[in-house]
């Protein structure tokens, strides 16, 4: 019996300690991801600038070779300026094969760009690093005309940097929420398996003590100030992270947005399958390229084709 009450205060001192402490630290710990090395094939150079709160960023600069436009891309949580996950280095690819240059951001808190004064705030935060990467743009070609691309977060901040940022003509959202912190509810219980009232107290830890801020995520009130701007939202249909309805709502907000609702693919499409609980979050691009390539350069040359430079 001794040994039985001492194992249980070892585990009830444990319990706090693991869900106050370790597993937040875990968490807050998977927003930096290593860089993978960029493709021989694609012409891009490392380049830096810093923000107007003084994070300092790095990206992926590479111009086509008569540019329409650049397009911003701008990657998810724990994502990086060459996601693998979601086929960053091809949407490069397709990008500058329809003449549009790219610069691929590492958003603050991620990949090699500095830390910001908070954690993740999945939208307001991280919209300064896509304005000062318009910023960057602008320095070098004052006449380019800048769209960007934004996947689940990275359309967040997408969103916050348009509406605050009229340099940015076109706008594309891919798996974006509404609001963050059902998504990073659901995001979280979908990587570990915890149970729903472990999560639940893992984040608000997260929130109280190690400085996220998802909480601030709330595109879609910023979707008022967009003005007439081209908006195309994807959203994939079956995308048990961001449901079907988040992107249809978003949608609906403005009357200049463009729903394309990917299909839900195959039950046995490998890429699927490799993505286990995460489902066809954030893989639009690798799940339906073609349709994608058909889409976006669609979308952009409606707005872009006319003017070059």
């Amino acid at each position: 019996m001794r040994r039985l009450a001492v194992l249980f205060l070892i585990v009830a001192a444990a319990v706090p300690v693991g869900v106050g402490g370790v597993l937040p630290a875990l968490l807050m710990s998977r927003f930096r991801s290593e860089v993978p090395p960029l493709p021989a094939d694609i012409p891009a150079a490392r380049v830096s600038f810093r923000s107007a709160d003084g994070v300092d960023l790095v990206a992926w600069a590479a111009e086509a070779e008569e540019p329409k436009a650049t397009v911003i891309l701008v990657h998810g949580a724990s994502g990086t300026r060459g996601d693998a996950y979601v086929g960053l280095y091809g949407m490069m690819r397709d990008l500058l094969g329809r003449n549009y240059s790219v610069l691929a951001l590492d958003l603050r808190n991620h990949g090699e760009s500095g830390a910001g004064p908070r954690g993740p705030s999945f939208g307001p935060d991280e919209a300064r690093d896509v304005i000062a990467a318009a910023d960057w743009i602008k320095s070098r070609s004052a006449g380019r005309r800048i769209a960007a691309y934004g996947i689940s977060m990275g359309g967040n901040a997408v969103l916050y940097a348009a509406a605050a940022d009229p340099r940015i003509e076109a706008l594309i959202t891919q798996d974006t929420y509404t609001v963050a912190p059902p998504v990073m509810r659901r995001g979280l219980i979908a990587s570990t398996g915890l149970p729903e009232f472990v999560a639940d107290a893992v984040l608000w830890s997260a929130r109280h003590f190690w400085g996220l801020a998802d909480e601030a995520g709330r595109g879609i009130e910023v979707t008022g100030s967009l003005g007439a701007r081209p908006w195309l939202v994807i959203q994939s249909a079956a995308d048990p992270i961001v449901p079907a309805g988040e992107g249809e709502a978003l949608a609906a907000a403005d009357p200049a947005a463009r729903l394309w609702l990917t299909p839900a693919p195959a039950a046995d499409d490998p890429l699927l399958l490799e993505a286990g609980a995460w489902g066809s979050h954030a893989r639009d691009y690798l799940l339906a390229r073609e349709a994608w390539v058909d889409r976006v350069a669609d979308f952009l040359d409606g707005q872009f084709a006319v003017m070059f430079g």
